[in-house]
């Protein structure tokens, strides 16, 4: 499979693709990623053909749950340092232990990061989408695999294990580390010095 640079306009987007995390949280306001811009300008050129029935833009559960585990944790974490350092327990996770009520405040940032998905649009996968006859081997096995080849931790393999049972190849993202995949499109930015589709992750890692 192929490494495609999802800051390059002329880049040609597939009829399918699966979004990652790392890119569904760079669009948010006062996003600190340093290719936040090539994201909006990539959910653009992708909007478009959404619009005019060229692509679908998938979620996957575990893609919302990372997101929304990232945005509410910011947001304990926040209200944990406001705290003073005398009275504040160890960690913000301590914190919401004791005041699981505290994670209302991130509750507003929910609702707009949901406005982002709506707006873009995607199409979240309901289990129904995932079809296991084209994947003879089970789920945990595939997790196991992807993890084992390429070095991913296991949230970032469960979503190509779901992706792989949805019958997608092709993933955007801006995490680095889904350049080492083979076994997809990925389209990321900066794409390194990976030639498109033309090394295993092992051979990319010791060059």
């Amino acid at each position: 499979m192929a490494l495609y640079d999802l800051a390059d306009a002329t880049t040609l987007l597939p009829h399918q693709l699966i979004l990652d995390s790392s890119l569904f949280l760079a669009l948010r306001k006062g996003d600190d990623n340093p290719n936040a811009e090539a994201a909006h300008d990539f959910i653009r050129r992708l909007g478009q053909r959404i619009a005019d029935r060229k692509t679908v833009a998938w979620l996957l559960i575990p893609v919302l749950q990372e997101c929304y585990h990232v945005i509410l944790s910011r947001s304990l974490r926040r209200a944990w340092e406001s705290l003073s350092p005398a009275v504040r327990p160890a960690n913000w996770l301590t914190a919401y232990k004791h005041r699981p009520e505290s994670l209302a405040a991130g509750f507003a940032d929910l609702v707009s990061f949901d406005e982002i998905l709506a707006s873009i649009p995607v199409t979240p996968v309901q289990p129904d989408d995932l079809d296991t006859s084209h994947v003879p081997y089970p789920l945990e096995e595939r997790i196991r695999h992807f993890i084992t080849t390429y070095y991913l931790l296991p949230q970032d393999a469960l979503i190509l294990a779901e992706a792989e049972r949805l019958g997608v190849r092709a993933v955007a993202t801006l995490d680095s580390d889904w350049r080492r995949v083979a076994e997809f499109d990925i389209y990321t930015t900066p794409c390194g010095d990976r030639p498109r589709g033309a090394e295993t992750p092992v051979e990319a890692d010791l060059r």
